[in-house]
């Protein structure tokens, strides 16, 4: 039976259907509205997860649990999140030490065959001071080279410095960069050299200076800066790979100098005796090989560097992290 009821404003309600119902007579209208609502809900489910305009293999289902897609696992994907990773730092101070074997490995070459230095800008620096009152008085125009590599090392400071920034300063592929700009900084040097394009020859204090050795000189001293800046992104301020002065009065003012436990005193003394042993290596080559062979180890090294940050291991994931 219909009731139409007239409201307290004299408008007329909707129709309210009244169902009688007996205990073996379930009313047909019952299951027709449930069927109704299970079907208005479904259709609701499936409007919510309707695929947008931006969703990826038409979901837009975001993964918020660690999960990843199907699409992450390709080798594209896998080989771009290797790069990308920041590298662990632990254990980088072994690399910046052999860093300090190949300062001494230029410098004793650059020092011996150049009269200048390539990496230590101090040497450079009271070379230069010394140019105004044409001192020293052989080789002439020595604060020209001096001031050209100091020069260099400086605009090598910036360059890198602002790369690691740019790209990120630990990323892989930036460390990847950086020190395979130095390797082939080293492998050009060593090229000139081999081919003799340079004199492979000590200079002659007394004869005039061969301008072409402001090329290899730049080359060194380009790499040197790579060096310093990678113990600076890499928070090792203790190993700066290209200079011993502050290196040995930080370790000797340490007050825990005698300490059992003391890393940091380790790596200066490591690195101290690194660079000392680098140069040992360059005079000992020049006299029993070519010229070129210290610049050709240096490369190695440097090489050897650039291809251990593709397999290192990566910064760890903290926990909280989610693969968006």
């Amino acid at each position: 039976m219909h009731h139409r009821p007239p409201s307290p404003s004299g408008n007329i309600e909707p129709l309210t259907t009244i169902i009688h119902h007996t205990p073996n007579n379930p009313s047909i209208y019952q299951n027709e509205l449930t069927t109704a609502n299970f079907g208005l809900e479904q259709r609701n489910e499936e409007t919510k997860y309707t695929p947008g305009i931006w969703s990826s293999g038409g979901s837009t289902a975001v993964s918020v649990s660690g999960n990843q897609t199907p699409d992450d696992n390709t080798v594209r994907s896998t080989i771009s999140r290797h790069f990308r990773a920041d590298i662990d730092t632990t254990h980088t101070d072994i690399v910046l030490i052999i860093c300090g074997f190949v300062g001494g490995l230029v410098d004793g070459l650059s020092f011996n065959a150049w009269g200048s230095f390539s990496s230590m800008q101090t040497g450079n620096t009271v070379f230069l001071a010394l140019g105004p009152s044409g001192q020293p008085a052989y080789p002439s125009y020595l604060w020209a080279k001096s001031l050209i590599a100091l020069t260099v090392f400086l605009t090598s400071n910036i360059i890198f410095i602002h790369m690691h920034r740019f790209l990120t300063p630990r990323r892989r592929s930036t460390m990847i960069i950086s020190f395979g700009i130095q390797t082939v900084a080293l492998l050009a040097t060593a090229i000139l050299i081999q081919l003799e394009v340079i004199t492979p020859k000590p200079e002659d204090p007394r004869a005039p200076i061969e301008w072409m050795q402001i090329l290899p000189i730049s080359l060194l001293s380009f790499q040197a800066g790579g060096q310093i800046c990678a113990s600076r992104v890499l928070a090792l301020d203790e190993i700066p790979t290209v200079v011993v002065t502050t290196l040995l009065c930080d370790l000797l003012v340490d007050p825990k100098l005698t300490a059992k436990f003391n890393p940091k005193r380790n790596r200066r003394l490591a690195a101290f005796l690194a660079l000392f042993l680098g140069a040992m290596t360059a005079g000992g080559l020049s006299k029993t090989t070519s010229m070129a062979s210290s610049i050709w180890l240096a490369m190695s090294l440097k090489l050897a560097i650039t291809l251990g940050w593709i397999v290192w291991r990566r910064e760890g994931r903290k926990k909280n992290d989610l693969d968006v």
